[in-house]
C-alpha cells in the first residue's frame, strides 16, 4: 500500500470514508453513537435481563436450586478462558472487506438474538436434571460461544477505529451514556413487563432488539486503522505461537482482565441481587422500577467524563471513582428498607461508576497500543480477549456470589416469605459487597499506570504507521 495513503498512523480516507475518519482520526458522532448501539445491546443481556433476572427466572420460574446455578456459573468459567483466547487468535486472523473485527457484529448479530430467547425457555414439565441440563447447555451456548464471538470483537473494534486518545475517550463515554439509558429503562420496564407478559415473551422481544442494535452498529462504524482502500483489514499473519508469548509479555494484559473481573463482578452480584432485594426485603418489585431512575444523574455526569480525563488522566478518574462507589455502597448498606437512603446511596454509587465504566473500555486500547509499542506485534484480537475473559469470568462470578450468598442464606424462591438469614444474606449482597470490590477496583488501579507513557506511545506508533 503506498505510504502517501497513511497520516499520523490512520488509513488516509478515500472519498467514499472523507466524512467518517480524517486523518487527525477524529470520528464523527454519527459513528461514536452507532458504536456505543453495540455495547447497549450486548448489555442487555450482560448487565441487563441477562444479568440482574436471569437468576431470577432459573429460581423463581424454572424452580431451580439456587446452588446448583450457582455451581454451574463458576463450572462454565473455565471454557469461557479457553474461548476467549481461541477468539481473540481468530479476530487477529481475520481479514474481509469488512474489516477486521467488525464483521463478527454482523455475523452473531442473530446468535445473540437467538441465545437470549433459548436462555428464558427452560421446560417446565422436565424434571429437575433436565431443567438443569437444559440452562447448562443454553448458558454455555449464549456466554462462552455467542457472546464471546460478539463482545471480543467488538471491544476490539475501538483500537480499529482510530489512534486517537482522546476520540477513543469520547468515544467510551459516549458508549456509557447510551449504554446507561438502555440500562435505566430495561431495568425500569422489565419487572412491569415479567408480571405482565412473562419471561419468554420479553426475551423474544428483547432478542429482536439486540439483533437490531447489533445490525446498526455495524453498519454505522468502519476500521479506519490498518485498512486498504476497499476497507479490507492489512493483517499480518504473525503465528500463535509468535502473537501470544508477546501478550503475555503485556503486564497490562493481566491488570486489565483483574480489573474487569473484580468490576463485573460487583456490577453482576449486586444487580442480581437487587431482584431479590426489592422482592424480598422491601416487598414491592416494582420499586425496582422507581430506583433504577437513580441513574439518570450517573448519565448526566458521563458528559463530562472526557474534559475530566483530558485533565487528571483516565487512571486518576477511576480511582476517584471506585473511591465514590465505595461511600455509595456503604449508604445502601446502611439504608436497610429506607427507601431515601437507598435512592441516595444509588446515585452516589452511579455517579462514581461513571467514569469507572467509560475509563476502562477506551483503556483498553491504549493497552493494544502499549503492546505494539513494546514488541511490535498489534493484537486487537488477544488483547481484548483479557476484556472479554475477565468481563464473562465477572459476570459469570457475579451470579455465582449472588445466587451463592442466596444459598448460604437459605434462599427458597417456592417460599412466601424468606428467613432472617436469607434476607441477611440480600442485604449484604446488595449493599456492602458493592464497597468491597470497589476498594479492590482502587488497589488493581494503582498499579495500573499506563497513562503515563501515553504521549509517547502515541508518537512513535504514528511515526512507525506513517513509514
Amino acid at each position: 500500500m503506498d505510504n502517501s495513503n497513511r497520516v499520523e498512523g490512520i488509513a488516509k480516507p478515500t472519498a467514499k470514508k472523507a466524512a467518517a475518519a480524517r486523518a487527525d482520526g477524529k470520528l464523527p458522532l454519527s459513528e461514536k453513537i452507532c458504536y456505543g448501539l453495540g455495547d447497549c445491546a450486548a448489555n442487555i443481556y450482560a448487565v441487563g435481563i441477562g444479568g440482574t433476572f436471569l437468576t431470577g427466572y432459573y429460581t423463581d420460574t424454572a424452580g431451580i436450586a439456587a446452588a446448583a446455578i450457582a455451581t454451574m456459573m463458576l463450572v462454565l468459567r473455565v471454557f469461557d478462558g479457553i474461548t476467549d483466547l481461541i477468539m481473540g487468535g481468530v479476530v487477529d486472523k481475520t481479514k474481509s472487506r469488512f474489516g477486521k473485527a467488525r464483521p463478527w457484529l454482523l455475523w452473531t448479530a442473530p446468535l445473540m438474538m437467538i441465545g437470549m430467547i433459548l436462555l428464558f425457555m427452560v421446560p417446565q414439565n422436565a424434571s429437575a436434571s433436565g431443567k438443569l441440563l437444559y440452562a447448562y447447555v443454553t448458558y454455555f451456548f449464549m456466554s462462552c460461544i455467542v457472546y464471546t464471538a460478539n463482545n471480543l470483537p467488538y471491544n476490539a473494534l475501538l483500537a480499529r477505529m482510530t489512534l486517537n486518545v482522546q476520540e477513543r475517550a469520547t468515544t467510551a463515554s459516549v458508549r456509557f451514556i447510551m449504554n446507561s439509558v438502555v440500562t435505566i429503562i430495561i431495568n425500569a420496564v422489565t419487572p412491569l413487563l415479567v408480571v405482565k407478559i412473562g419471561f419468554t415473551p420479553l426475551a423474544v422481544v428483547y432478542g429482536i432488539i439486540e439483533m437490531v442494535l447489533l445490525l446498526i452498529c455495524f453498519f454505522g462504524c468502519k476500521e479506519h486503522v490498518d485498512v486498504d482502500e476497499t476497507g479490507k483489514a492489512n493483517v499480518k499473519n504473525v503465528p500463535l505461537k509468535k502473537a501470544l508469548p508477546a501478550v503475555l509479555k503485556n503486564k497490562y494484559f493481566y491488570l486489565q482482565a483483574a480489573l474487569f473481573l473484580v468490576l463485573y463482578l460487583g456490577t453482576v452480584a449486586g444487580g442480581t441481587l437487587s431482584y431479590y432485594y426489592f422482592k424480598s426485603v422491601m416487598g414491592n418489585l416494582a420499586l425496582l422500577s422507581i430506583m433504577s431512575f437513580a441513574g439518570v444523574p450517573a448519565l448526566v455526569m458521563n458528559f463530562f467524563v472526557p474534559n475530566m480525563v483530558a485533565k487528571v488522566g483516565k487512571r486518576k478518574l477511576m480511582i476517584y471513582g471506585s473511591a465514590v462507589v465505595a461511600i455509595g455502597s456503604i449508604i445502601i448498606g446502611l439504608a436497610n428498607t429506607s427507601v431515601p437512603l437507598l435512592l441516595i446511596g444509588s446515585i452516589v454509587k452511579g455517579i462514581g461508576t461513571a467514569p469507572i465504566l467509560s475509563g476502562i473500555f477506551a483503556m483498553t486500547a491504549d493497552i493494544v497500543d502499549y503492546g505494539e509499542w513494546k514488541t511490535g506485534i498489534r493484537s486487537e484480537g488477544l488483547i481484548n480477549s483479557c476484556t472479554s475473559f475477565g468481563m464473562k469470568v465477572g459476570i459469570g462470578l457475579g451470579s455465582a456470589v449472588g445466587t451463592g450468598l442466596l444459598a448460604w442464606g437459605g434462599y427458597n424462591g417456592q417460599a412466601e416469605v424468606q428467613s432472617a438469614s436469607a434476607l441477611a444474606a440480600i442485604k449484604f449482597g446488595y449493599g456492602y459487597l458493592g464497597a468491597i470490590v470497589a476498594v479492590a477496583c482502587i488497589v488493581i488501579l494503582l498499579f495500573m499506570n499506563i497513562d503515563k507513557n501515553l504521549d509517547r506511545i502515541q508518537a512513535d506508533l504514528s511515526a512507525r504507521h506513517a513509514a
